[in-house]
């Protein structure tokens, strides 16, 4: 008997940026329709500039060290760019952030550009990028814990916080063994990547996952540069949780810990990389609306507002770049925005 052809319902990419639209437009109007967003409260705090100044400039240092942070990652990759042009493509991927959905979208970008300008394969490019994205999201969990475990004796009461604590836990727990086992695993006993080197003979399309895994590897024998980053990765997430306090001191006269803003602020970050709309607007809202409220904070939602505009402001300025840069071609990005 013949085999049925198999039938397989594609949905345009038009719809799911309409449906997405959609949920977040819904989204936003139930959180202004609740006052958990308000318009009013967003703009008397923009006039306070003795929070929102010190804020904007802890937030361009920390910008600042994630350009020290990748030029490092990129040198132990061999791949030899300027300074001046790591902060170009930062600046352009940070445009490419708030221009496309979700908070990673710059990030292939940027690994199209550096494989186009180092002459280098694509896989060493999105290696640094993804190192520098599993670094960021290791420093943002030893962060939170650490905020967790100074404070301790002010979150246990809360339910919801001490499962957050448990999670935290175990998450701590799980960045401790990837470096463990990056650093004490050697490339010959590594049984991940003899499981994808299997993986790529059975099925050749996987090969680019194994050249991915192997740069990420290569990291082993840059255990210097692994910690090196990881300590200014910590530095960048201290920086941003300051900008964040400055914020919310802005919207909200309450008193608040800055260890409580430690502990919540990395875990609504990210919230932020989920892909559903540009600088994570309405799903960020949202998050840290839920999240500020466990510390006593009823504008987590407008503390959010806050930090999307001034990510678009750092992210506008990317565009500009991005526009008067001659060998950043549209053809480049054409594959990307598909």
């Amino acid at each position: 008997m013949a085999r049925q052809p198999k039938f397989k319902i594609e949905v345009h990419p038009s719809f799911k940026v309409f449906f997405k639209g959609l949920f977040v437009v819904l989204l936003l109007y139930f959180l202004f329709k609740q006052g958990f967003l308000s318009v009013e409260v967003t703009a008397q705090a923009l006039r306070k500039w003795d929070r929102v100044l010190p804020a904007v400039l802890a937030s361009a240092v920390a910008m600042g060290l994630g350009i020290i942070r990748w030029q490092y990652l990129l040198r132990a990759q061999s791949i030899r760019l300027s300074w001046g042009r790591v902060a170009e493509l930062t600046l352009v991927g940070n445009f490419f952030n708030i221009a496309l959905p979700g908070a990673v979208s710059g990030d292939l970008v940027k690994a199209v550009y550096v494989g186009k300008d180092a002459h280098t394969n694509k896989a060493k490019a999105f290696g640094s990028i993804l190192f520098d994205r599993v670094a960021g999201l290791s420093a943002l969990v030893m962060v939170s814990a650490g905020a967790l475990l100074l404070g301790i004796e002010n979150f246990l009461h809360a339910p919801v916080l001490a499962g957050i604590g448990l999670l935290l836990g175990v998450s701590a727990g799980a960045v401790v063994l990837f470096y463990a086992y990056l650093f004490m695993v050697r490339e010959r006993h590594d049984p991940m990547l003899k499981l994808f080197r299997w993986m790529e003979n059975k099925f050749s399309k996987l090969s680019a996952l194994t050249k991915i895994y192997e740069s990420l590897r290569h990291y082993h024998g840059h255990r210097w540069t692994v910690i090196q980053v990881l300590g200014i990765s910590v530095l960048i997430h201290l920086l941003v949780g300051f900008s964040c306090f400055q914020l919310v001191q802005a919207v909200d006269d309450s008193a608040f810990s800055l260890m409580s803003i430690y502990l919540v602020v990395p875990l609504g970050l990210l919230v932020t990389a989920v892909p559903v709309a540009p600088a994570g607007v309405g799903t960020g809202n949202l998050a840290f609306l839920y999240l500020f409220h466990l510390i006593g904070s009823e504008r987590g939602g407008d503390t959010y507002s806050l930090m999307a505009l001034m990510n678009i402001a750092f992210g506008t300025i990317g565009g500009v770049v991005y526009f008067r840069l001659k060998k950043l071609s549209n053809e480049a990005v054409a594959p990307i925005l598909k």
